[in-house]
């Protein structure tokens, strides 16, 4: 079983260079090796090793908040062999992200980042840490992935590289050619602490801001606005880039604007709605006060509405705002055999199921599903709920059916299902068959 070991890497970088490409690699590494530190984090019974990255020459590093967690002495050691003390400016658990001041100002290199954006898989890329404490070392790679969802923390946004990662490497930086910093390496996949191909490193962007606000507030201030989002399992192309909200809290900014559970989010003030956890990093970085123009498609209707996001309460969870994969829905106010004494099982065989409609909550009960059938491939269960049709509300057996009629045509219907463990907008192939009861 592959184990996750955390490890510190620095930012070190220099100027931007424009003729990267005329440059030999040795030359553009001797440049930004001296924005490198190695760092040695101390407390009465255990002893950090990592590297940090300066960025600013008054004394500013940044590094990974789990070397630095809990030490009494930090210090920093330059390539030059230089010394220098230093204390927590601030800490962010959440990102993994420590910000830390020397006594005294910097004889080395400053570090400058790249647009962690712009990167694209296939990269060239280099690492510098401190591995096993040896100070300075350089491995040579390539971005092997992005967006990588290690489940580390809320905002997991990892560039993924094959450049050695090893312990000690914790809080370092990971290279483009022009010696710019396009992530912080943090993490390995190994099964013995060891490099073993798959690093991972905090993108730049994320390493910058917070950086940025450790530096300015001493804490991170992140923007709220109270619901969870899930990704609409939808084969739809039409469905692409949105999100359905599948929970709420209670007065959140969200819900004071009128946002209901079940609601489509078709636009967020420009906002990223690719993936839950996308658009979770992008309201976190959102500044508090600020108001996000949202449209949401509701029973077919589109409505425009503005919340004004607030600064994260301290006792929410991030989870709160990314797809929490073991968030519960509501549990079925009725069990299958006293939806069925209540009104008899209708079959939609061109749907592959059999429900029963609930007149009290004006939903459907699924109490059957067909072998084989669309419905099945695409995980629906029995005891599923779905509330609407082609995103406008159902209001009974001979409802539907019209609805599927009118559907027929193009081969396929939406329906937003509530499941136990879901709410999706899920689009279904119609079936061409005679109905049997």
């Amino acid at each position: 079983m592959k184990k996750l070991f955390g490890h510190i890497l620095c930012f070190c970088c220099v100027c931007s260079l424009s003729y990267a490409d005329e440059r030999q690699l040795e030359d553009v590494i001797e440049d930004v090796n001296s924005a490198v530190v190695s760092i040695v984090a101390e407390n009465a019974d255990t002893e950090a090793l990592g590297a940090g990255m300066v960025i600013d020459a008054e004394g500013y590093v940044v590094t990974n908040a789990h070397v630095t967690d809990g030490a009494d002495k930090i210090t920093l050691t330059t390539v030059a062999d230089d010394v220098y003390e230093a204390e927590i400016v601030g800490s962010d658990s959440k990102t993994d992200i420590a910000l830390l001041k020397t006594s005294r100002p910097l004889e080395t290199g400053v570090a400058h980042f790249a647009d962690s954006d712009e990167i694209r898989v296939g990269n060239q890329v280099f690492a510098i840490g401190n591995p096993f404490g040896l100070g300075n070392s350089v491995s040579l790679g390539i971005i092997s992935a992005k967006e990588r969802d290690i489940e580390k923390g809320p905002y997991d946004n990892f560039i993924q590289t094959d450049a050695a990662i090893n312990q000690g490497n914790s809080g370092g930086p990971l290279f483009n050619m022009n010696g710019e910093i396009i992530g912080m390496n943090t993490a390995i996949f190994s099964n013995d602490g060891n490099d073993a191909g798959v690093g991972f490193a905090v993108p730049a962007n994320m390493v910058r801001w917070v950086a940025n606000q450790l530096k300015q507030n001493g804490k991170v201030e992140r923007g709220w606005i109270g619901i969870g989002v899930q990704k609409i399992r939808s084969t739809d192309i039409a469905q692409k880039n949105k999100l359905i909200v599948a929970s709420m809290a209670e007065n959140s900014p969200a819900s004071i604007a009128g946002i209901k559970v079940g609601d489509v989010l078709e636009d967020a003030g420009g906002l990223s709605l690719k993936s839950p956890r996308q658009f979770s990093l992008e309201v976190a970085q959102t500044a508090p006060g600020t108001v996000l123009p949202i449209i949401v498609l509701r029973d077919g209707q589109m409505s425009d509405l503005e919340i004004t996001v607030e600064s994260m309460p301290i006792e929410v969870m991030p989870a709160l705002q990314t797809n929490d994969k073991t968030a519960k829905t509501p549990k079925l106010k009725n069990n299958i055999s006293e939806a069925t004494e209540a009104a008899p099982a209708a079959n939609f065989p061109e749907l592959g199921i059999k429900a029963v409609f609930d007149d009290v909550n004006q939903e459907f009960l699924i109490v059957d599903i067909a072998e084989d059938s669309d419905a099945e491939a695409k995980g629906i269960n029995v005891g599923d709920r779905f509330k609407t049709v082609n995103d406008r509300k159902v209001f009974g057996v001979e409802d539907l059916r019209v609805r599927i009629k009118e559907s027929m045509s193009r081969g396929q219907i939406s329906l937003q299902f509530v499941g136990e463990d879901m709410l999706d907008v899920i689009t279904l192939k119609l079936k061409e068959q005679n109905e049997q009861n």
